[in-house]
């Protein structure tokens, strides 16, 4: 015949027993709670087994089954990262957190496909070729020779005979030259030179 092991239990929510409850050794259930107590050779009641449905504290919310961290309780001190650590870059990477690989001097952080990764800097683009219009490199680009026509200006064009001219703001328009011109033959210029 099995044998039946009642130990002494209570049903009162946050009930916990007394040294006088209890022997050395002996357990209690408060099943209200789910948690199970002893008492210590040294008269103290500890908990020896509690129901996974118990609920957490301090730095965790939930339950034991389902505990959480709560918001903004891990810093610095509850990383543990090897004492080379400093600078590292941690990330998440779909599974869980992982620590980016120290990179070398002049390289700079960029993301493929949200995973970062170290590359070289590619923002100095000073010494880089220009094309097209421009001659040169991107530090020192020139206009190339003969490339600056009437489309690239910004002025409608004139007619025949017509020249360009500024008022003095930047602002470029075609207009008559208001003077003629008359080709002159060598007898007139000798005329005029001999004439005064």
């Amino acid at each position: 015949m099995a044998i039946v092991l009642k130990p002494k239990k209570s049903e009162t929510a946050s009930a916990v027993p007394t040294t006088g409850d209890l022997a050395v050794g002996e357990i209690c259930m408060n099943i209200a709670d789910r948690k199970i107590y002893t008492r210590k050779s040294d008269n103290s009641i500890v908990v020896v087994g509690s129901h996974v449905d118990a609920t957490v504290g301090g730095d965790l919310s939930g339950t034991v089954s389902n505990a959480s961290i709560v918001a903004n309780a891990v810093d610095g001190t509850h990383i543990a990262l090897g004492s080379d650590a400093a600078g590292d870059i941690m990330y998440y990477n779909g599974t869980n957190y992982a620590r980016l690989a120290k990179g070398t001097n002049g390289e700079v952080l960029t993301l493929a496909s949200g995973v970062p990764s170290w590359a070289a800097d590619s923002t100095n683009v000073s010494g880089t070729s220009v094309g097209g219009d421009l001659t040169g490199t991107v530090s020192n680009a020139q206009i190339a020779t003969n490339t600056v026509g009437i489309t690239e200006l910004n002025v409608s064009d004139g007619t025949n005979g017509q020249i360009l001219k500024t008022n003095g703001s930047g602002t470029l328009s075609f207009t008559d030259s208001g003077a003629t011109l008359q080709q002159a033959t060598s007898k007139a210029v000798t005329m005029a030179i001999a004439l005064g």
